[in-house]
């Protein structure tokens, strides 16, 4: 090989330093894109990314690390079943072991069918390296668990991080999971359904409901209408928000007619102030009701609002107030906050909004609901569910109508804690008479466990929501908890999914 002359290598080696400086220039002009710094960009005009709040300052409590335990670590019985099992291992900034937000759908056909979808291996400033599910056909016994394929890397997709699982069935059991994918290095995210033909074993290839190269998807839920009085039986329905570049947040909606093949154009359904946490529910005669929670830029309080379709999704009626939000927050976690869970009675259409709110003991959030009985025209004032001592935190519920009309609420509460700081249950209630009146709470969980070995996001995190499942008399509670030792470290324990079966008489 011939070789340069050094007046040839000085040149060769001049032009290479341009180069590099010219790059290094543009590096500096051009920062690489980070998701995660562009969503906290948009929290300065008033985008909301979630509907916790942390009371000020609190994020982090000096010498919160100390606390000490104040009850036994905790071992669940068998009552508490274990759904996941650490199937997919941490890399780079992740956090090993750890499950969070659970959802859960029971299939109306067939109510000893039970679909769970919940994020695995969490990052801390957002989303997680794969989405899980779990299927039973046992009522809850037994659990069969895989992470969704073909969403990010790990699975055989192309983004890098998912977020916001959320699971339904439709007719035939054909069962539906919507994802929020996204890459944390460049901007393209998107929300995406998953359906499986045999009730949740396999699953076909997601599905874009919408993609974005700039705005930002978020919150996602989906439904389907199952209802054998609706014109639109077996639509299936997706509810997201979307913080977008020209800062505005709006709630979003399309729907499928071919089971998740394909879905229709995105419509608008409300574009005023900072909106999050869409819950979509079916009603009588198919009518679509969307409830979210609402933050006016002008710093009014935060309001639950609630929107309906009768014709499958394509037009909106003007919002209607549920009540304004008044959620607290518990320190160092970040909880639901005033982010809704709505449910129908699947007899008459009653319509019950449930979540946490500090109006019944200032400083300390309480799990109080509203209901309709006029198809969310009007509500009533809202009521205390959760019970307990007043300086006891409950907060994230869920809310589910069994098929004899029973309401039924869980939630996470800090009572049995007597320093009411990192001790956590299981609480579940229910109400006999269309929710005017809910007896005392019961313990679901067979031990307290420590929120201090749960992941982390901006505060300890058990998920923005949990899942509850209502069949004719049994209810599915699913939640998050640290029962176990972790395999990594014996000495502290990891974040898992847990259910027990609530047979109501």
């Amino acid at each position: 090989m011939k070789r340069l002359t050094p007046p040839l290598v000085l040149l060769v080696l001049g032009v290479v330093f341009v180069l590099l400086a010219a790059l290094a220039g543009g590096a500096a002009d051009q920062p690489a894109f980070s998701r995660h710094r562009w969503n906290d960009a948009q929290k300065a005009w008033g985008a909301r990314f979630q509907g916790a709040v942390l009371p000020a300052g609190r994020e982090r409590l000096p010498g919160f690390a100390e606390l000490p335990t104040t009850a036994p670590l905790a071992k669940a019985v068998a009552s508490n079943v274990r759904i996941s099992q650490d199937i997919l291992g941490a890399t780079g900034f992740s956090q090993p072991e750890t499950q969070t937000e659970p959802f859960l759908a029971l299939d109306p056909e067939r109510e000893s069918h039970l679909l769970a979808g919940y994020q695995d291996v969490r990052f801390e400033d957002g989303g997680a390296r794969a989405l899980s599910y779990a299927v039973s056909f046992d009522a809850g016994k037994t659990w069969s668990e895989g992470n969704l394929p073909g969403l990010t890397t790990v699975t055989g997709g192309r983004f890098e991080r998912a977020s916001d699982p959320w699971v339904a069935f439709g007719p035939g059991g054909r069962a539906y999971y919507v994802s929020l994918l996204f890459n944390e290095r460049n901007a393209e995210n998107g929300i995406f359904v998953s359906a499986s033909p045999d009730g949740g074993l396999t699953w076909e290839p997601p599905v874009a409901v919408r993609v974005d190269p700039e705005d930002f998807n978020d919150k996602e839920a989906i439904t389907v209408d199952t209802r054998a009085d609706s014109p639109f039986h077996g639509r299936v329905y997706v509810g997201w928000d979307a913080v977008l570049a020209s800062q505005r947040q709006p709630v979003r909606f399309a729907w499928s007619e071919d089971g998740g093949g394909s879905f229709s154009p995105t419509v608008t359904v409300y574009n005023q102030g900072a909106n999050v946490g869409v819950f979509p529910v079916v009603g009588t005669a198919g009518a679509v009701h969307l409830f979210w929670v609402s933050f006016p830029f002008n710093g009014n309080v935060p309001e639950l609002l609630t929107a309906r379709s009768t014709d499958g999704g394509a037009s909106w009626s003007a919002p209607v107030v549920v009540s304004d939000a008044r959620p607290f927050g518990v320190d160092g976690q970040r909880t639901g906050g005033s982010l809704p869970a709505a449910a129908a009675d699947p007899r008459n259409g009653n319509l019950y909004v449930v979540w946490q709110d500090e109006r019944f003991s200032p400083g300390s959030d309480q799990i109080v609901l509203s209901r309709s009985t006029d198809g969310g025209e009007t509500w009533t004032a809202p009521q205390l569910v959760s019970d307990g001592p007043r300086n006891a935190a409950n907060y994230t519920p869920a809310v589910a109508v069994n098929a004899n009309g029973v309401v039924g609420v869980s939630y996470y509460s800090l009572r049995n804690d007597p320093a009411r700081s990192v001790l956590v249950d299981e609480y579940f209630a229910i109400s006999k008479n269309q929710g005017r009146k809910f007896g005392r709470s019961a313990r679901v969980s067979t031990a307290s466990w420590d929120v201090r070995f749960a992941a982390v996001s901006r505060g300890f995190f058990l998920g923005d929501y949990q899942g509850l499942g209502a069949g004719r008399q049994t209810f599915h509670p699913l939640w998050t908890a640290t029962f176990n030792p972790s395999r990594l470290n014996p000495s502290a324990r990891q974040p898992d999914v847990f259910s027990r079966a609530m047979k109501v008489k």
